[in-house]
């Protein structure tokens, strides 16, 4: 018996949306950022972020599930439809403003790993006016089946890439084990939290999920199991490159797969990994794009806001070109994640503050 849609998403879809926004991070320049501030700890890194904003997702999934909202029903009934709005496209300039900075990154990498004659507009005209459109188009029902279907892949990859490499792996490469100190690794990894701040943003979203117990479930594993996958392959880098000589890798995880033998595919397997994560990268940026225009819509009050992927793709391509080389997008991008960090830090908490304020007012 067909079962008729109910325009929802379970928990599993969910996660694997969770997963395709923040795993994939692992195979970009953000590598680079932590090691740079956490030196042989850098893999402690993103399993602290990931601890930063725990706490606020743990004030923030009561305060859901009280008032039956998503995340910007909670702004406009605790803030007020001014200030809620306010919030609202602080939120939208940090998502797009990232899907055109980490596209731009993302071209970089195939133009400087893989396909050098290659110009980098086409690059982002294919990943963000092709494909990654065409997956934000379908709506969320799809972009949850699609994730649900290749997240499965990426996980057994990201597996048979670290066994594929192990035997060249050494352990004591980790040491010191502090890195760069304990306070200086604490504070960068409260700095670089955006990376997970996506668990905080995708609250929007609380309405198009089944329950709550299916959002709490997927938001807690969509969280630890990108950060654990973060940190076991920034300690791989280490291990396999050592420092300092990883630092002067742009794009370790490319050379990574270059590295891997796999059985008898010792050579060119990192084709198989090419493809993979380009689709993954054409996943990744379908839901920002999809997320862009719904918040956008939200600000405008535009209730069709399907129709503004299109115009939010090509603005990404247009915006992705600014930066004149890979050097200045990543000054940029650090930029970005020291702002939005906060922003995500501390929404939670001042949801929760303003609600307990409420309560107080009543009685």
């Amino acid at each position: 018996m067909i079962r008729v849609s109910d325009g929802k998403i379970g928990a599993r879809e969910f996660f694997a949306i969770l997963y395709a926004m923040m795993a994939i991070r692992i195979t970009n320049s953000t590598p680079n950022l932590l090691l740079d501030a956490g030196l042989t700890a850098a893999w402690a890194m993103p399993l602290l972020s990931a601890a930063f904003l725990f706490g606020p997702l743990l004030l923030l999934l009561p305060l859901l599930k009280k008032y039956n909202a998503g995340l910007l029903g909670l702004l406009d009934t605790l803030t007020g439809n001014t200030v809620g709005r306010l919030i609202t496209f602080a939120m939208f300039v940090a998502i797009f403003s990232s899907t055109s900075l980490n596209s731009r990154n993302y071209a970089d990498i195939v133009t400087t790993m893989y396909y050098s004659e290659t110009s980098v507009l086409l690059i982002l005209v294919v990943l963000i006016l092709g494909a990654s459109f065409y997956i934000a188009h379908r709506g969320l029902e799809a972009i949850g089946r699609t994730a649900l279907l290749v997240v499965p892949v990426f996980l057994l990859t990201s597996v048979l890439l670290v066994i594929g490499v192990a035997e060249q792996l050494n352990i004591l490469y980790v040491f010191p084990i502090a890195g760069s100190g304990p306070v200086e690794l604490v504070k960068n990894s409260a700095a670089y939290s955006a990376f997970y701040g996506d668990i905080i943003l995708v609250a929007i979203l609380y309405a198009h999920v089944r329950t709550h117990n299916a959002f709490r479930k997927a938001a807690i594993w969509g969280l630890w199991v990108p950060a654990v996958k973060m940190a076991v392959f920034l300690a791989v880098y280490v291990m396999m490159f050592d420092y300092p000589a990883v630092m002067n890798i742009a794009f370790p995880y490319h050379h990574l797969t270059r590295m891997a033998m796999l059985g008898s595919l010792a050579n060119h397997v990192e084709a198989l990994f090419l493809a993979l994560w380009f689709v993954g990268a054409a996943l990744h940026f379908g839901i920002y794009l999809y997320l862009s225009a719904y918040l956008l819509g939200k600000v405008v009050n535009y209730k069709q806001f399907e129709h503004l992927i299109l115009p939010l793709a090509g603005t990404a391509v247009v915006l992705g070109m600014i930066p004149d080389n890979h050097l200045q997008g990543e000054l940029w991008r650090m930029l970005l994640l020291e702002v939005s960090s906060g922003m995500f830090l501390l929404l939670p908490v001042l949801l929760w503050t303003l609600d307990r304020f409420r309560k107080k007012a009543k009685q």
